[in-house]
């Protein structure tokens, strides 16, 4: 069964829960590196290190997890279930202050894949007793940190195609807006980086108006996955002219 998490980019996602709330407050925390990797379907390049690191004075605990991924329309990310696909070793590590970890990744899906494959690798931190045993009920607030980093498996001459599907107007308390929606027809993923949006009112003659990254507040700098569809909405241009919209979007290079 997939479960819905609210959350946008290739960023570090850090997420705080607080746990047995009583007296002192005891807050742990650790590195997990790097955040991003990119898989070959076969080969050397199907497994990969990461690394996580106790940055604090205590002992830690932190799991493991690799979960696909998907986009929704809004952007909204689904994950799924703990993929079989992976092997991660080790899936549970225990860490001294200050020591780190190296984890291996190996992918174990088809050897050969048409399109690139979207996870998450998240590393978890397991509360524990000072004693390295599982917390007892009461005792202080702990906090425990999470990272969610970018996994893909791509492959060979895998290539982004962004198009531009359709542009529409709204109107939302008054003020005026557009809703871009971008589709990725390619193999690859792409961030819509230094995004740029042409816009005219006849395909057969120049833009009449050009929106670059500081005017599409929300579009630029996102990520598009292989074969899905994104809407993006952004403000309208003061001097829109009423009627059919055509767009043409630039990426940097």
């Amino acid at each position: 069964m997939l479960r819905i998490r609210l959350s946008r980019s290739m960023r570090i996602r850090f997420f705080v829960v607080a746990l047995c709330m009583v007296c002192a407050v005891s807050a742990q925390a650790f590195r997990f590196e790097p955040i991003s990797q990119e898989f070959a379907p076969s080969g050397a390049g199907s497994n990969r290190l990461f690394r996580v690191m106790n940055t604090t004075n205590e002992r830690i605990a932190v799991r493991i997890a690799v979960k696909p991924r998907v986009m929704e329309r809004d952007g909204t990310e689904v994950f799924g279930e703990e993929s079989p696909e992976f092997t991660v070793f080790p899936r549970n590590v225990l860490l001294d202050p200050g020591a780190s970890r190296s984890i291996r990744v190996q992918w174990n899906g088809p050897a050969r894949v048409e399109t690139e494959q979207a996870f998450r690798i998240i590393a978890e931190q397991v509360p524990i007793a000072l004693g390295g045993d599982l917390p007892t009920q009461g005792g202080g607030i702990r906090l425990t940190y999470r990272y969610e980093g970018t996994v893909y498996v791509t492959p060979p001459g895998a290539r982004a195609d962004i198009q531009v599907e359709s542009v529409g107007r709204e109107t939302r308390d008054g003020e005026r807006f557009l809703r871009v929606t971008l589709t990725n027809t390619g193999t690859r993923h792409a961030i819509l980086r230094g995004a740029e949006l042409a816009l005219t009112y006849d395909p057969n003659i120049p833009p009449r108006i050009e929106l670059g990254p500081g005017d599409l507040r929300g579009l630029a700098g996102e990520n598009m996955l292989a074969g899905l569809t994104r809407e993006f909405v952004i403000p309208a241009p003061d001097d829109l002219w009423d009627g059919e919209i055509y767009a043409t979007l630039y990426l940097a290079d």
